[in-house]
């Protein structure tokens, strides 16, 4: 049975998905590979013992950690082509904020650096992640970047990155209530995607940012707001 563990981080969550063989997926900030270490080894976890690093997306507090830690646990590293422009400046870049927070935190993240890093492994719509250990499929769920993916698990939980986020104050306010991310490459897309994920999915959402969603919850929030 594939088990998904959330890890708290500072400014966002990253999460193990456990099955024949662990896969993390993203990494925090370049502050946060100390508090991952410490969680993987509350699950009995070694850093050789990972099959594979996934990111969500390519954003500086998703993929802060990446370079360290796939260094020592050796593994390949996974995200998807269409964000590979990202990578390749070496920041965030633009960043189009939704809202008033949006706009105001947009100034502030937009120049946050992030590692070259190379992806040793493209992610593709439909992927299946069997050959690392987890019975989880990649869907491409684009809109808050170009390249945002998540992952489906057999019992309909899906890890889904920035699609959404849970609260306010980047989570801490209200972090079980489903809410828009602060910035969206192409806001539409990005609820596109979100009707995409609940139609392959029936259980847990969990979101960058913020606590785990309920299906339903999000159901409820997304018919709303298309209501409004």
């Amino acid at each position: 049975m594939l088990k998904v563990h959330r890890l708290k981080l500072r400014l966002s969550n990253a999460y193990v998905l456990v099955g024949r063989r662990p896969i993390l997926v993203d990494t925090g900030t370049s502050h946060d590979s100390y508090a991952i270490r410490a969680a993987l080894k509350k699950l009995r976890i070694e850093l050789s013992e990972l099959a594979l690093i996934v990111h969500t997306h390519i954003h500086s507090d998703h993929m802060g950690s990446t370079t360290e830690l796939a260094s020592e646990a050796k593994c390949p590293i996974a995200y998807h082509a269409a964000d590979q422009g990202i990578i390749d400046q070496g920041h965030n870049g633009p960043l189009n904020g939704i809202g008033i927070q949006g706009k105001i935190l947009s100034r502030l993240f937009q120049n946050a650096k992030l590692d070259r890093i190379q992806a040793d492994v493209t992610l593709v719509d439909g992927m299946r992640l069997d050959e690392f250990g987890c019975d989880a499929v990649v869907l491409e769920t684009p809109g808050h970047t170009a390249g945002s993916v998540s992952l489906i698990t057999p019992a309909g939980d899906a890890i889904i990155g920035d699609v959404i986020m849970g609260g306010y104050l980047g989570g801490w306010l209200f972090p079980s209530k489903p809410n828009y991310h602060y910035f969206a490459e192409d806001l539409a897309q990005a609820m596109c995607s979100l009707d995409a994920i609940l139609a392959r999915t029936s259980r847990t959402l969990y979101v960058g940012h913020g606590d785990p969603l309920a299906h339903l919850d999000v159901q409820r929030w997304r018919k709303r707001s298309q209501a409004t």
